[in-house]
């Protein structure tokens, strides 16, 4: 998806003629992962929620210089929204399907249970989630300290009843099966990305052994299971790298005169001999294809994040 058909999107359900609808969900964990209660609201919070979602999506939703990636491409850290298309291998937030079912209505009882809040803004079968994670900084519980609250004089009360926050924040955005979101750390830590990271690194080395360039696989292995993701992000970018797409023979060819690998690597029967976990480092760079020369100044950069510039015209 590409900002312009995000934009398109939101502008379609939140900004046409009429008032879009909201309905706010609880993201409660139990034993089966997440579910959703309903969030029974009043008229004039539902009103402020609309509204502070709508300023929240112009600020960072609609601005003109916002961005999207493939998730994929998560290793280059760029200031981006990256995209995750959910699958049977990795669907962290299938559970907002059930919106239609939900029968249960959140309480206090939930809030130990509490992940975040889920907005549904719809317009006639057009909908659009919003996802926004609560912290436990978020939360005001009465059995922790003593809160008070100034009632309409000049004296304080006792506030009777727990308290949870929404914030003009949005973690992540998810449009049919994708979740569009710059919170990488916030997948990894509470949805499981780690693992969905890892099983795309090890399909990757599975790709690579299928098209016959090593000779053993497992130093490459022992580099993405290291506990730092780093590795194993940098070889989920292969994917798409025009390297990988390159006849073998050819390829070889070229690694064999190339100034920087040709001493790096040693081909025997016709297959890449790894050693180490540096050479398995190198390996990934190269099928990154992540030195650049320049041609003004002659010098070699280590660049993942690249963008191919259009041909200059004569």
């Amino acid at each position: 998806m590409t900002a312009d058909q995000l934009k398109s999107i939101i502008k379609k359900i939140m900004f046409s003629n009429k008032p879009f609808g909201l309905q706010v969900y609880a993201c409660v964990k139990n034993d089966c992962g997440l579910t959703l209660k309903s969030v029974q609201s009043t008229d004039s919070l539902l009103h402020s929620i609309s509204e502070l979602i709508e300023s929240t999506v112009k600020t960072n939703l609609l601005a003109d210089e916002l961005e999207i990636d493939s998730a994929d491409k998560i290793a280059d850290n760029k200031k981006v929204l990256y995209e995750i298309e959910q699958s049977s291998l990795y669907a962290p937030f299938a559970f907002l399907e059930s919106y239609g079912s939900t029968i249960d209505l959140y309480s206090e009882l939930d809030q130990d249970a509490l992940t975040g809040f889920a907005f549904m803004v719809n317009r006639n079968d057009s909908a659009i989630w919003f996802y926004q994670h609560v912290y436990a900084v978020h939360m005001l519980k009465r059995s922790r300290a003593l809160y008070a609250i100034l009632n309409s004089g000049s004296t304080y009360t006792l506030l009777n009843r727990d308290v949870v926050r929404i914030d003009a924040r949005i973690d992540a955005t998810i449009v049919g099966k994708s979740i569009i979101t710059s919170k990488i750390d916030l997948l990894q830590k509470s949805f499981g990305f780690t693992d969905y990271v890892r099983r795309e690194a090890q399909s990757m080395i599975s790709q690579i052994k299928q098209m016959g360039l090593l000779a053993d696989s497992t130093k490459l292995e022992e580099l993405i299971g290291k506990e730092s993701l780093t590795n194993a992000k940098k070889l989920m970018r292969v994917k798409n790298s025009p390297v990988l797409k390159m006849d073998k023979a050819v390829l070889f060819r070229k690694m064999v005169n190339h100034p920087r690998y040709k001493d790096k690597f040693k081909i025997e029967n016709d297959t890449i001999i790894i050693r180490t976990q540096k050479d398995a480092g190198e390996l990934v760079k190269m099928l990154n294809d992540d030195i650049v020369r320049s041609e003004l100044t002659d010098q070699e950069y280590d660049s993942p994040s690249k963008q191919i510039l259009e041909p200059l015209s004569a």
